[in-house]
């Protein structure tokens, strides 16, 4: 029965080999405005307590028309571990959104900056952040939204779908700093009888200050030739929250068996990384196996007897 099992899995390895497929190469295709861009996509500003210190950020108009854009700052928070924002809920992290306000030409401050940028323009906007003297230790959050403005009485408007950007600011205190992180979940589904070849992991940050979580994901097939690979990818956590990092392999096939490995990492530590086979097998050929196995069983089963049967026949 050892000799008929280690037949079985080389024949099913044999069959995964056949099905696997030549590596491919992706890229991911990001959505970008072709008329309204801001620069930088994000800052990390130093928050002394009592200290006023003045950024800026540049709006281009890479359109054929001139621009009416605003400037505003709201807080930069997240909903869940999928990260889907909110530029609504205010937090104790979140409270450098009032401490922002953009500086006028004339050198007066204001809580929403309105200009016009010529086409094929870009303009400045400086920005002021007052730190109080009471802060509390660890990160703050606040993002600058730049809209363009559009003209409510022109008639037949109708609803309109207004362009935003937004420009994450990342601020961290002078006081005592933690970081710390919590892995909360880390899966590599090993057995599947459709679907994808995927890995996914949640990583909880339980300190005070932002830190940023990296990840590498592969697949190989049995001999070791490398199918698909997302190396070196990172993400930024914030503190009091986790995030949910989820890879997938869009083009596995229906079946087949492959090495996957998936590692994740924070504050420049291994947090996890672990290799292991992941085998693909649909309902349909699970189905012929176990009646192809239960035919063999059978069979031996008959052979013994028959075995049995001579033998007492020739003791007679």
């Amino acid at each position: 029965m050892k000799k008929l099992s280690k037949l079985l899995i080389a024949v099913l390895a044999l069959v995964a080999t056949a099905f696997a497929p030549v590596a491919n190469v992706f890229a991911e295709e990001g959505e970008n405005n072709a008329w309204l861009q801001v620069a930088p996509v994000s800052s990390r500003v130093k928050l002394l307590p009592g200290s006023n210190n003045e950024y800026s950020i540049v709006v281009t108009n890479n359109g054929e028309n001139e621009l009416r854009f605003s400037a505003s700052v709201a807080p930069y928070t997240v909903i869940d571990e999928s990260y889907n924002l909110s530029f609504t809920n205010e937090t104790l992290r979140t409270q450098l959104t009032h401490w922002i306000k953009f500086v006028n030409p004339d050198g007066s401050i204001t809580d929403k900056f309105v200009a016009s940028v010529a086409p094929n323009s870009d303009i400045a906007i400086n920005y002021r952040v007052s730190v109080p003297d009471s802060v509390p230790a660890g990160g703050q959050y606040a993002v600058i939204l730049v809209q363009t403005e559009t003209d409510q009485n022109v008639e037949g408007a109708g609803v309109q779908t207004i362009p935003r950007v937004g420009v994450v600011i990342y601020g961290r205190t002078d006081g005592e700093t933690e970081e710390k992180s919590e892995l909360i979940s880390f899966n590599i589904p090993t057995f599947m009888t459709e679907g994808k070849v995927s890995a996914s992991s949640v990583i909880k940050n339980t300190g005070n200050v932002d830190f940023e979580a990296k990840y590498s994901f592969s697949v190989k097939s049995i001999i070791g030739k490398e199918l698909f690979a997302v190396n070196d990818k990172s993400n930024i956590i914030l503190p009091d929250t986790q995030r949910k990092e989820e890879f997938v392999w869009e083009e596995t096939p229906t079946i087949g068996i492959f090495q996957v490995s998936y590692k994740a990492e924070a504050h420049g530590q291994v947090l996890k990384d672990e290799t292991v086979f992941v085998m693909i097998l649909p309902v349909y050929l699970i189905v012929i196996m176990i009646l192809l196995l239960t035919i063999i069983i059978i069979w031996i089963i008959m052979l013994i007897r028959k075995r049995k049967e001579r033998k007492s026949r020739l003791l007679v």
